[in-house]
């Protein structure tokens, strides 16, 4: 369901594209070194903007270097680590899991994967028990209106905004608390919407759960998903970025219609 938060890389200077891709090099090293190797197949740019947003909002320091690694083993790279990348880095892990649980039961595939990630939940849900609570306590309550077959785009987004509203808030204590679970629900909304709408064709072949209603049109889906876009830029305007504002407005004014217009195409 993730890797729709994206920048649109024909709108982005050769510069903003380097830092862009530092950052997601940096997710990506930050990754491997706590989880090891194969922890890099849950990587997305989702959390590349969390990233993104809760260091330019605080002004965390950034560490970059070069490195070489197993995808690029031959020309060394750029990378940037910062205060929260490592959150970012847990948050990918905990989402990650449970989208390989959701394979598991769906598709019987990846039960030793899933079997080495639940490892993981103990020690993440100690550090992070507001988050995990809240990832797990929305995936089933997905669950469960997926099972009474519920066809309302607009509650089941909710309840998946609510849940990425939770990981986007880092910190209770935050001024920005507010605005930050507020992008994140908006964004989870969004996401919801649009991962509905693109697999809408191979959900209805399999007869696979899909919460959009038969015959939905693409200008319909489109309104949908402008109201749950609008939202997500109402509190990210709210939030005083200045660093990286420009690449993160590429991000949610851009990069995020990418899928939706291939697949309207």
């Amino acid at each position: 369901m993730f890797g729709y938060v994206l920048a649109n890389g024909q709108a982005l200077s050769n510069e903003e594209k380097a830092v862009y891709k530092a950052h997601y090099c940096g997710l990506c090293r930050v990754l491997r070194e706590r989880y090891g190797q194969k922890a890099v197949m849950a990587l997305s740019y989702d959390m590349v903007f969390l990233e993104m947003v809760l260091s330019d909002l605080t002004g965390s320091d950034e560490e970059s270097g070069t490195e070489r690694c197993v995808p690029h083993p031959v020309k060394e790279h750029s990378y940037t680590v910062t205060g929260f990348t490592s959150y970012a880095a847990d948050m990918q892990m905990l989402l990650g899991y449970y989208s390989l649980l959701d394979k598991v039961h769906d598709e019987g595939k990846g039960k030793e994967a899933e079997k080495k990630m639940r490892e993981l939940l103990p020690s993440l849900e100690e550090k992070y028990p507001r988050q995990c609570g809240a990832v797990r306590k929305w995936l089933e309550v997905l669950g469960e209106n997926e099972k009474k077959n519920l066809r309302d785009p607009d509650e089941m987004s909710l309840i998946f905004g609510r849940l990425l509203g939770e990981i986007f808030a880092y910190d209770d204590t935050s001024f920005f608390r507010d605005d930050l679970k507020a992008l994140g629900c908006a964004l989870g909304r969004f996401i919801y919407l649009l991962d509905a709408w693109c697999d809408r064709k191979k959900d209805k072949k399999k007869g696979s759960y899909n919460p959009l209603p038969d015959g939905i049109t693409a200008e319909e889906m489109k309104e949908m998903l402008l109201d749950a876009a609008a939202a997500a830029s109402d509190s990210f305007e709210r939030l005083p970025l200045d660093q990286h504002v420009f690449i993160l407005r590429n991000i949610l004014y851009s990069g995020i219609w990418t899928k939706f217009k291939e697949e309207k195409e």
